[in-house]
Formats: structure tokens, sequence, C-alpha cells
């Protein structure tokens, strides 16, 4: 791993520019990294690997212009992953014979396809040990079958953990694990609109190192009703206020998502990075449920055009006439021609 000066860039210019009038003027790449920290203030994980970036003894001896390429990089997958690899790539700027250990990780697991590889110091191992390809800490993997090289970010099926040695332990620089183990998001009742919106809220959650999966999409009558008496007439705690047809769930426009914990379970724990899902769900345009009054629902998306969230209860006619494409075609997002 890369040593770091324990210090991030923006506070040595905060210091900087107090002394030196001279250079009060923020530079292009320190607007960068402001920007970043703005869109990023709500993944503390995230702005934790920004300061680990900047901070790093090679990073500042890049030019303006380098450090600004940097920064866009990392902006792509803002992880403490990236931040490893792009700190490997500053080192390796400034010294092309230096071999630096942040660009691949030193150990971790990768399950591909439905087939799991071990990894060390960047190869991809199979079940014999043999090497059968190579992956990097920027997320980008090559098998040795393959011509070109794939992102794990592309496919939310992706299980990765990549780890790099701190001192004399492995950390986790990125721990995903699969995103729809159930494949809910692949229901035929579930509006294909909206499963592409959340597959695409998922995808930048795992850039971010969100480690995110669907908890439930679409739901049916019974199974609202039933829901529904749970701490009224049955055990549990109450978790929605609707009824069947009430609920946007029922005509497939809604998905919850929650959290994986380490070892790959649903969390929802009150320390996951709600607010930041909140803020990627908004940017697909789709309705959070952490923004309603009353009974708040943070795992919850939907994508209703031209409909309030209070308009569930008024497509049971359209159901009755016609199921969900009829509720689609009212939306505009039906998928029959």
């Amino acid at each position: 791993m890369d040593s770091v000066n324990g210090a991030s860039r923006s506070n040595e210019t905060q210091s900087a520019n107090a002394s030196d009038p001279a250079q009060a003027t923020p530079t292009a790449s320190e607007l960068r990294e402001d920007e970043l920290r703005e869109t990023l203030r709500e993944n503390p994980q995230a702005v934790a690997a920004l300061d680990r970036l900047v901070a790093d003894q090679n990073f500042a001896q890049l030019t303006d212009e380098q450090k600004v390429e940097s920064l866009n990089s990392f902006a792509a997958a803002p992880n403490a992953a990236t931040a490893s690899y792009l700190q490997g790539a500053a080192e390796l700027s400034l010294n092309p014979q230096a071999t630096p250990s942040g660009l691949t990780p030193d150990a971790g697991t990768l399950t591909l396809d439905g087939v799991t590889y071990g990894i060390e110091q960047g190869r991809l191992l199979d079940a014999q040990g043999r090497t059968v390809g190579t992956i990097r800490n920027d997320g980008s993997l090559q098998l040795a079958v393959e011509t070109a090289p794939r992102s794990v970010y592309d496919n939310i099926s992706t299980r990765v953990q990549l780890q790099e040695l701190d001192g004399t332990q492995m950390r986790n620089v990125l721990d995903l694990h699969a995103a729809d183990p159930r494949g809910r998001l692949d229901n035929p009742n579930l509006n294909q609109e909206v499963a592409n919106r959340v597959t695409a809220v998922i995808e930048q959650a795992r850039r971010e190192g969100m480690n995110m999966r669907v908890d439930t999409a679409y739901r049916t009558f019974a199974e609202q009703d039933a829901l529904y008496a749970q701490g009224r007439t049955a055990p549990g705690n109450r978790v929605t206020n609707a009824r069947a047809g009430q609920s946007w769930h029922n005509y497939g426009v809604a998905v919850d998502l929650v959290f994986n914990d380490a070892n790959g379970r649903p969390s929802w724990a009150e320390t996951n990075n709600w607010d930041r899902y909140g803020q990627i769900a908004a940017s697909q345009g789709l309705e959070w449920g952490g923004n309603w009054q009353g009974l708040v629902d943070r795992p919850h998306v939907e994508y209703h055009p031209g409909f309030d969230a209070g308009d569930a209860r008024n497509m049971m006619q359209s159901y009755r006439q016609g199921g969900l494409e009829a509720v689609w075609d009212r939306m505009g997002i039906g998928q029959q021609p």
C-alpha cells in the first residue's frame, strides 16, 4: 500500500492561503476536489477515500492538470479501491520504473458469472490455484480467455472483495455482494423501465462502495394485505399504511433496496448511507420514501410519471380491465406495442 502524509491536500491549501494571499485563487484541482466533496458529502466512506487520495505524497507532486485527471477518474468510481489504484498511478507517473502495489489488490475473491476466483497480487486464481486472469483496483479485470477487459461494476450480480495489506492487516478496499440474488428485478410483473432505473441506482451505489441489494419489488394483492395486517391483526411492527391495490408495489413500479452487512445479509442499520442512496435514486427520476412525511420508508423507491405517490389506489379499475399493462399504459411506460 502506498504511504500517505496523513492530511488532506485541501487542509494544506487552506493553511497556505491563510499565510500567502497570492495563493487565494483556487486551482482547477482544488475546485474539482470541492465539487466531489459536495457530491459525496452523504457518503462518508467515499469522502474518506478521497481524503486518502489527496493526502498521498505522490499525488501532491502531480501537476494541477494531472490532479484534475486523477480526480475525474476517482469520480467515476469513488471508493477506497479506486483511491488505492490512483495512488499507485501517481507514483508510476512520477517514476516509470516503479512497481506500485496500489495498482492491484493484494488479496480477495471474485465471483463472476457463477465462478469464484481467488485473488493474489492482482492475479485471478481458479480452484486449482492456476492464474486465469488479472484484476486491478480500478475495477477492471480480464480472464485469459477474453480479448478485452471488463469491469466489476458492470454486472450487479458480481461478488467482489478486494483487499490491501495495511501494515500487518488486510483491509477491504471494496466489498460488494450480489445485489439481486433472488432475481426480483427480472420478475415480468415489474415494469422494465422501473427495473432499468433501479439497476442504474444499484450500479452507481456499488461504484461508491455502497453494498446494496434488492429486498422487495413486485408484490401481489394478497401479499400486500398480509403486510398491512402486520402490527394490526398479525404479529410484528406496522410497516405500511397501504392495503391491497393501494401500494405501487402492487403495480410493479416500486422497489425496496436495503444494504448488505459484512456477511451479505440484509441490513436496515441506521448507520447505512440512506441519504446518499436517496440522492442517487432522485438522480434516476425515482421518488424516494425517505422524503415522505409521516411513515418514512427509506428503502423504498417508486416511479409513476404523471401521478402522485397517493394515486396508487386509483389504479384498481385500470388493473381490473387490463392488468398491469393497462396501469403502465396510463403512465406512458407500457411494455406492449
